[in-house]
């Protein structure tokens, strides 16, 4: 595994280095620039300046005398060396007053003698010596007869240049040295925290979700800390409530379960006394086996829609025939209770697009959920309503009702109330799934010890 500290150090040495480097590039360019173009245009200058004033006053001269005189004047200058030539360019007299009979065929001074200005560096062919040079035309009337040319080393600007790019290399260097360990530091302050999360994650993964992150910083580390520490709640909160529904789920099994074999053994051994007591069993086992059959179809019912496998067979409905069909079917056992029921219609078009199976089974469960929280002398009533846009199927009753703290909750997974009456936990997970998969809504109302009341809320179709 590559560690994320050294990928830090490597990205940071990275950049470093190539920020410094592109620094130091452009001042070191920067600087030799500034001192040889200060150095060019003072000898230009120069240059220039002696040219106009000999080509001025002494421009009826012969480039011989020009030769002398110039030599009179320019050779107390120590800082230049001057050189006049003529137009063969051979060197007429310089600032030692020599003259030489080998021609100079540097590119300044060709130039210089078809009335062009160039400065060149190169190095002196005697001494080796790194020079700049500049070369101006000698006129005699309206014709060039010779070059003034001044000569200047440059070795002192190369040394000087040279000592500051070494002082910028060794600033280079500090620089580089102090960013990287401080870019050490950030990097640890980033990596440690990283790693005691992974530590940390590496525990949950075992199955420990007691431990929590430590949050050091509000960043992003922090909030992954947050995120860490309640998706540890949230396990162990779901652990928690699975552990209560396989609990619930069992005692809901068994028990339809053992008055179907408690009956069966007793009808099997012969131990029946009557017809009615006989039919009375087998009434009871019927009964708890079709509870036992709804409670297998609501957990299967959960298990394609955990895994996505529920598809809906979607049909014209007219909700007042939906309403009037479930109403049907619970018509005899609201009398069986000792509940008072109604239901109201809207007149209105009341036509939705949906499944027809898996809106009754919506309706059964929450029906049949009134019926349970309703006692004797309680009342259920269903009403239809139709908007705009919407069609609300609204059932109410003057049950025992839900507590606020949990009203919330109720349609989460696995979650039950405390009320002694409550089923497995998934009824309403699933309708709420299943309200939603028609691109609708479920909405709760209660008031602990006056009643409930769940609106379901449809698109209608137009």
């Amino acid at each position: 595994m590559k560690s994320i500290r050294d990928r830090v150090y490597r990205q940071n040495v990275i950049i470093i280095l190539s920020i410094v480097l592109i620094l130091e590039v452009i001042f070191l360019w920067v600087v030799r620039n500034y001192y040889f173009e200060s150095t060019k245009k003072q000898l230009f200058n120069r240059a220039d300046i002696s040219a106009d004033f000999f080509n001025r006053y002494l421009i009826n001269e012969t480039i011989d005398k020009k030769a002398r005189y110039i030599l009179e004047n320019e050779a107390k200058d120590l800082s230049l060396y001057m050189q006049v030539i003529d137009s063969n360019q051979i060197i007429l007299t310089d600032s030692n007053g020599l003259r030489s009979s080998t021609p100079i065929n540097e590119e300044d001074v060709i130039e210089a003698l078809f009335g062009r200005n160039k400065i060149i560096i190169t190095r002196d062919k005697k001494t080796n010596e790194k020079i700049m040079a500049v070369s101006m035309p000698l006129y005699h009337l309206n014709n060039i007869s010779g070059v003034l040319r001044y000569i200047v080393s440059v070795e002192d600007v190369d040394e000087m240049v040279g000592k500051i790019s070494s002082i910028s290399l060794l600033v280079g260097f500090g620089v580089i040295t102090v960013i990287f360990l401080l870019s050490s530091f950030l990097a640890r302050d980033i990596v440690e925290p990283v790693k005691e999360l992974t530590d940390i994650a590496e525990v949950m993964a075992g199955g420990d979700f007691s431990k929590r992150a430590v949050k050091r910083n509000n960043d992003e580390i922090g909030k992954l800390s947050d995120t860490l520490n309640f998706m540890a709640d949230e396990i162990q909160r779901s652990n928690s409530i699975k552990n209560e529904f396989i609990s619930s789920v069992s005692h809901e099994l068994r028990t339809p379960l053992t008055a179907i074999r408690g009956w069966s053994e007793i009808i099997l051994a012969g131990e029946i006394e009557s017809s009615e007591e006989e039919k009375e069993g087998l009434k009871i086992i019927s009964d708890e086996a079709e509870r036992l059959s709804g409670l297998v179809d609501e957990l299967l019912d959960f298990s394609k829609l955990e895994s996505g496998k529920i598809t809906l067979d979607l049909v014209e409905i007219d909700v007042k025939e939906l309403i009037e069909d479930v109403y049907g079917y619970f018509r005899k056992r609201f009398g069986m209770a000792g509940i008072r029921s109604r239901i109201i219609l809207d007149e209105a078009n009341c036509i939705i697009i949906g499944d027809t199976n898996r809106l009754k089974q919506v309706l059964i469960n929450i029906i049949d959920n009134a019926i349970k929280f309703t006692g004797k002398n309680g009342a259920i009533s269903i009403k239809s309503l139709v908007s705009e846009k919407y069609i609300l199927i609204e059932i109410e009753d003057n049950g025992i009702g839900i507590p606020i703290e949990e009203i919330g909750r109720i349609t989460e997974k696995f979650y039950k109330g405390k009320s002694k009456n409550a089923g497995s936990g998934i009824g309403l997970a699933i309708s709420k799934e299943i309200v939603d998969m028609h691109r609708g809504q479920l909405h709760i109302k209660s008031i602990k010890g006056e009643g409930t009341s769940i609106g379901i809320e449809l698109p209608r179709y137009k």
